[in-house]
């Protein structure tokens, strides 16, 4: 099979973490009685700084990209997630997600977690022609994954003047009658693919003007 880029893994990996989080939850709570301080709204949120692989990424025989140099956690820094999320981060955790990017996470093991994932495509074609299908699957697998008693609602629209190509998602699940919010923006600059988002319980997410804005900033560290 051709070697695909590593879009597709990233979006999907992304928009699938909160619900991989509530299946792993649903589980727990089914196994056994959870503790007064862990119930299953907060243990989403906290298991979402986690990787979460996407069943695409599974399902593919395509052998994985040369991870790319770009370091996420340099392009949102630690201060600019702290002021989009309305909190204080430490340092971000670079890791590898095992699809040829990087995924830099803030606020680990905690109910307010930012995410950043980086890729790149082997070329601008390549890249263009995967951004539909991206999109258009991720949603697809966010569907797929709903568990049994959450309520998940997501809303997509296309953004025009930020990058090549840009898109914004928002929305959240309703977990033991508890919020969790997510907003997360994907941006194409030639090759490379870039998207952050933030999750977090009983508390709103970043305005799109915000996610904007830093969109502006962070490409701007893209060679």
């Amino acid at each position: 099979m051709r070697r695909t880029a590593v879009l597709f893994p990233v979006v999907a990996s992304l928009l699938t973490s909160v619900l991989a989080a509530c299946n792993s939850a649903t589980s727990t709570a089914a196994a056994q009685s959870p503790a007064p301080a862990r119930t299953a709204a907060s243990t989403a949120v906290t298991a979402a700084a986690a990787p979460a692989t996407s069943a695409a990424a599974r399902s593919s025989s395509a052998a994985p990209a040369a991870t790319t140099a770009l370091d996420p956690c340099q392009l949102v820094t630690s201060a600019e997630a702290s002021s989009l999320a309305g909190t204080t981060f430490g340092q971000g955790k670079d890791e590898p997600t095992g699809t040829g990017s990087r995924r830099c996470v803030y606020g680990s093991q905690t109910l307010n977690v930012f995410t950043v994932i980086v890729g790149r495509a082997a070329t601008v074609a390549d890249a263009d022609a995967q951004w539909s299908s991206a999109r258009s699957k991720a949603q697809a697998a966010v569907t797929k994954q709903v568990p049994p008693g959450v309520s998940v609602s997501l809303h997509t629209e296309d953004l025009t003047g930020v990058a090549d190509k840009a898109a914004l998602a928002s929305g959240g699940a309703t977990i033991e009658g508890r919020r969790l919010n997510e907003i997360a923006i994907y941006l194409l600059k030639g090759t490379t693919f870039l998207t952050f988002s933030d999750l977090v319980l009983d508390s709103g997410a970043p305005g799109e003007a915000a996610m904007k804005a830093e969109a502006a900033t962070a490409l701007s560290r893209v060679p």
